[in-house]
């Protein structure tokens, strides 16, 4: 997997998915088929543009999406999966052993949440962890994508958003890399200024390899694009990595009946192709 410049279209949300399938009383079997309404809009994205045929990557489920994944990988798509337990900590595995599954893919992304007054204890086992997991992806030749989430506590909002978040983003990172861990991608919770930015953006560039990717929170597009222009000018940044922004209006719809599929996966395709020229525009006026 080319590190360098991603556009990911991420959709390895599960307990979402369940938690709204639920309160909505549809039955959770069916998030696969929006799972591969995913799949077919990036198909019909990769069609339409050369940068998503290039740069472009998938993140799947195995719970929901295996088909997809599968379907991907024979497609010659760079497709990853989901190694952790959803909402855990320390990061627990989804199945034992840990890489079950994994054989085939591009990459291989892992979550960790982390707050800094937690016990030394339990942080040292999410680290050894993700040593192990390190070293099979390095064995077996596959892209190491870790995100990081950081709760926030007590702290007041606007000074977490702008200056605690990036502050404790950038104080792991370094941790990570004393500790060895140096993996080729984080996929990173952006900053809300260029300020927090750039502070992230100094530790990850302590070591060569390593490059960023924005994640999106199921944010609107106005707040996307604010965070796009922080992280573009970064040396770091290689892209995005986004998904509820994009599928989760039109996945909704046609799990309530409102929308065909043709129409989720038209809209789909049309949302993240519009990120993807966003990022290349912000990158051309970096440039």
């Amino acid at each position: 997997m080319d590190c360098t410049r991603v556009y990911m279209l991420a959709c390895d949300h599960r307990w979402q998915w369940e938690e709204w399938c639920d309160a909505q009383g549809i039955a959770r079997d069916r998030v696969a088929e929006v799972k591969r309404l995913v799949y077919d809009g990036f198909l019909r994205a990769r069609a339409a543009s050369a940068d998503v045929r290039t740069h472009g990557a998938l993140l799947l489920d195995s719970t929901y999406a295996a088909g997809a994944v599968a379907s991907a990988r024979a497609a010659g798509i760079s497709v990853g999966t989901p190694v952790e337990k959803a909402g855990t900590f320390p990061l627990e595995w989804e199945r034992e052993p840990f890489h079950k599954g994994l054989e085939g893919n591009s990459f291989v992304k892992v979550l960790v949440r982390y707050r800094p007054e937690w016990t030394a204890e339990p942080k040292s086992a999410q680290m050894k962890k993700l040593l192990e997991l390190q070293a099979w992806c390095r064995h077996a030749g596959t892209t190491l994508l870790v995100e990081i989430i950081i709760m926030r506590r007590t702290e007041e909002e606007q000074e977490f958003e702008e200056t605690g978040r990036p502050a404790l983003l950038a104080g792991l990172i370094r941790e990570s890399y004393a500790a060895g861990l140096v993996p080729q991608i984080w996929k990173i919770e952006a900053a809300t200024t260029a300020g927090g930015a750039a502070v992230i953006d100094r530790a990850i560039r302590e070591r060569l390899e390593p490059r960023q990717l924005i994640l999106g929170k199921g944010a609107d597009t106005e707040t996307i694009l604010r965070w796009f222009a922080h992280a573009a000018p970064l040396q770091s940044t290689a892209g995005f990595a986004i998904g509820r922004s994009v599928f989760w209006e039109p996945g909704t719809d046609f799990l309530k009946g409102t929308s065909s599929a043709d129409e989720a996966t038209a809209t789909i395709a049309s949302r993240y192709l519009a990120l993807v020229e966003e990022w290349k525009r912000r990158e051309g006026a970096v440039a």
